[in-house]
């Protein structure tokens, strides 16, 4: 883990890293004498599948505190306002 947090470090943001930057990080730390040659597709898979988790991890924590702030703020959520809708086309079509 540690060299997926010195990556993380460089400057590649979590959300957004390709298999190409990945690879020019991991062949950068290859020159430096920091991972061996022969370990590079080893580690830039490693990298992606850690990166992927992270983002996978930070939206379901997104996801969670927004879900909790609408609640909390008392606001209505989609399906709320679904079935508010529902039952009002019900009543118009009733008084119709």
């Amino acid at each position: 883990m540690d060299l997926i947090n010195k990556a993380l470090l460089m400057g590649l943001g979590v959300m957004d890293i390709t298999r190409e930057r990945a690879e020019k990080l991991v062949d950068e730390l290859v020159k430096r004498g920091e991972i061996a040659k022969e370990e590079k597709y080893k580690v830039v898979d490693k990298l992606l599948k850690h990166i992927d988790k992270q983002e996978k991890e930070l939206t379901q924590k997104v996801s969670e505190t927004v879900k909790k702030t609408i609640s909390e703020m008392g606001l209505p959520t989609k399906d709320d306002m679904d079935k508010i809708l529902k039952r009002l086309d019900e009543i118009e079509k009733k008084n119709s």
